[in-house]
């Protein structure tokens, strides 16, 4: 990446990069074809199942891209550095890529090192990143490196995380610590993806800290084209209470119509279009939605639902744990009792009973987990997400203590 005099003597067999290009044209003539063609291709990170492809077309990206610049969506502008920690892989860097040249925004690329929080820490300080966006595992090992060295995050402004629950201690330490703002964001694949992003509204200015924190784990409100609701097992759709939960759907003009090449077989949309998105959730008066639990992945203990999620955040709370996942292990008299798979921070110890203990009023007593198994680490997918399927099959024989 230089000039042919800079590269100097060598053996290797080099082509400086001025030369290699200076052959070739130097304007571009810009197709013009049809909005509605394919644009990108996309394939499901296939947690609960076989990945399933989603396609994507130069019309819905462009929409989605817009409404991602509002101001209480993503908020970008050209005064932003975004650092998406995030593959390109997945759903596209959750659009950043089309975001931040449609404003003129700088990008910065963290490359294979997404998990170092050292790489991390140095990107986010010499680059002076304002925006940063990724999963919850990124920014664990972001705010590990930072606690270890005693360092602070003195540029970056805001970081919205999605792809799982966001618990409530890494929005407290991000506040506390680092003075950034964290937004939970929800969506998908099959949404391009941004379906939520969570802004307190101006009548939370008010509250406390911590009633503002209850509101931010929360997935968020709707953002402008994304029609939900929650339905019941017939269909019905349930009152935006905060209260009253049921399957979560969705439609909107950059929500997939269908997968690629399954052409209706999968039976992902109703009649009138809306797309089961496998998510169980609660919808406040406000519109806030909060993620209850994958479908697959709720525990039914005694004919009664445990969220895994609320489970695992209130776990994470916990000073010596890293990460936590809750999986449903068979019980003969409950059929399904909660088992946390817990990775302990390095320097640190725990045991079961001191787990239990942490838990004890801060959860339903009758959602107290069974048992408390200690792993080196947990199995992710390729964009950071915690592979419950794997964990199900690891523990496929696990037998509960007897009480």
């Amino acid at each position: 990446m230089s000039s042919a005099a800079a590269i100097g003597e060598t053996t290797l067999d080099v082509v400086d990069y001025e030369s290699f290009i200076e052959p070739h044209p130097t304007q571009f003539d810009w197709p013009s074809f049809d909005e509605n063609q394919a644009a990108a291709l996309c394939y499901t990170s296939g947690t609960t199942g076989n990945p399933k492809g989603v396609l994507y077309s130069h019309r819905s990206t462009v929409l989605h891209a817009i409404v991602g610049l509002m101001p209480d969506v993503l908020n970008v502008s050209r005064a932003d550095t975004i650092l998406p920690v995030v593959p390109l892989f997945h759903v596209n860097a959750w659009g950043i890529p089309y975001c931040g040249p449609m404003v003129g925004a700088k990008l910065v690329f963290p490359g294979p090192k997404m998990g170092d929080g050292e790489a991390l820490y140095t990107l986010l300080d010499e680059e002076a990143v304002t925006l940063a966006l990724g999963v919850p595992t990124v920014w664990l090992a972001l705010l590990d490196y930072t606690a270890r060295n005693s360092l602070t995050l003195d540029k970056l402004q805001r970081t919205v995380v999605g792809g799982a629950a966001v618990p409530a201690s890494m929005i407290e330490e991000f506040r506390d610590k680092h003075d950034v703002v964290l937004h939970q964001g929800w969506g998908m694949t099959e949404m391009s993806p941004l379906g939520t992003l969570n802004k307190l509204l101006p009548k939370h200015e008010a509250l406390s800290d911590d009633e503002k924190v209850k509101i931010q784990t929360k997935a968020g409100r709707g953002i402008y084209g994304v029609e939900m609701k929650i339905v019941d097992d017939d269909g019905n759709e349930q009152p935006r209470d905060g209260v009253a939960y049921g399957a979560l759907m969705v439609r909107g003009p950059w929500v997939c119509s269908d997968y690629y090449k399954l052409e209706g077989a999968s039976g992902s949309h109703d009649a009138d279009g809306w797309f089961h998105t496998g998510d169980v959730a609660t919808i406040d008066s406000d519109g806030f939605m909060a993620i209850t639990d994958r479908t697959k992945d709720v525990i039914k203990s005694g004919g009664e639902w445990i969220s895994s999620i609320d489970l695992e955040n209130t776990a994470v709370g916990h000073p010596a744990v890293a990460e936590a996942a809750v999986i449903g292990v068979h019980h003969p008299k409950w059929t399904e009792r909660p088992l946390l798979i817990v990775v302990v921070k390095d320097g640190e110890t725990l045991d079961r009973d001191s787990m239990l203990s942490f838990l004890d009023g801060k959860i339903a007593k009758w959602w107290t987990p069974d048992d408390v198994v200690f792993v080196e680490e947990l199995p992710h997918t390729a964009t950071g997400k915690i592979k419950k399927t794997v964990l199900r099959e690891q523990f496929a024989d696990y037998q509960l203590p007897e009480h």
